[in-house]
C-alpha cells in the first residue's frame, strides 16, 4: 500500500511539474524572441539592443494611476493621476520623458532624459521637475539596467542636505500597460515603498518611429 502512495504521489509531482516546465520554455522563448527582435531594430537605427527595448516598452502617452504609501510627506497617504509621454530622441539614442502630476502629492510636471552608455554599461538620467527647484536639474549618480524581465534604476542626492535614496522600477510590461514602483529611504538598507504607478496607453501609435 505505501509504495502505491508513493508512485501516485511521483505520478502527481511529475504532472505538476510539466506545466511549469512548459511555461518556463515558454518564457525562455520570449526573451529570445524579445532579444532577436531588439537586436534587429537596433542594427537598423544604429542604436543599441538596450536602448531599443526601452524605447519598445515606453513610448508613446500613457495615463496613470498612482498610489502613494503612508510616508513622513503624507502621513495618510493617498492617491493621484498623471498624464505620461515618452518620445524617442535622434539616432534611437534616447528617449525623452514629460509628466504631469496631479493628486495628493500636489500638482508638478517634469522633463526627463534617459540614454544607454555603451562604455559605462548602463543608463544615465537627467531629470528637471517640480522636487528639483533647488539645482534646476538632477543627473543620476548611479546607473540604470535591466534586471530580466524588469527596467531598474537608481539614485542617490541630496534634498535640503539630507542624503536620499532612491530605486525606481518599471515592470509588468505589455504593449498598452506597464507597472511603476519608487521606493525611498535615507539608506539602501531601509528603502521603503513610496508609490505604484499603473500606466495605460492611449496614444494610437504602438511603435517607435524610424528616425
Amino acid at each position: 500500500m505505501k509504495h502505491s502512495v508513493i508512485v501516485l504521489s511521483i505520478f502527481c509531482l511529475t504532472l505538476l511539474s510539466v506545466p511549469r516546465a512548459a511555461e518556463s520554455q515558454k518564457d525562455d522563448k520570449s526573451q529570445r524572441e524579445l532579444a532577436t527582435a531588439t537586436g534587429a531594430k537596433a542594427r537598423a537605427n544604429g542604436s543599441s539592443p538596450q536602448m531599443e527595448r526601452l524605447i519598445d516598452a515606453l513610448f508613446g502617452e500613457w495615463s496613470t494611476e498612482i498610489i502613494y504609501e503612508p510616508s513622513e510627506q503624507l502621513p495618510q497617504g493617498g492617491q493621484g493621476r498623471s498624464r505620461d509621454s515618452y518620445r524617442v530622441g535622434p539616432s534611437h539614442a534616447s528617449l525623452i520623458q514629460e509628466y504631469h502630476v496631479s493628486g495628493a502629492g500636489g500638482k508638478t510636471w517634469g522633463t526627463g532624459f534617459i540614454w544607454w552608455d555603451a562604455r559605462a554599461g548602463g543608463f544615465h538620467f537627467v531629470l528637471c521637475d517640480s522636487f528639483a527647484l533647488d539645482v534646476g536639474c538632477r543627473v543620476s549618480s548611479q546607473l540604470g539596467n535591466w534586471d530580466g524581465g524588469a527596467f531598474v534604476a537608481t539614485d542617490v542626492h541630496e534634498v535640503s542636505g539630507k542624503q536620499v535614496f532612491e530605486k525606481e522600477i518599471w515592470s509588468s510590461f505589455t504593449p498598452n500597460s506597464f507597472s511603476q514602483m519608487l521606493y525611498v529611504g535615507d539608506s539602501r538598507d531601509t528603502l521603503k515603498l513610496y508609490m505604484t504607478i499603473k500606466a495605460k496607453r492611449v496614444a494610437h501609435s504602438k511603435s517607435a518611429p524610424g528616425l
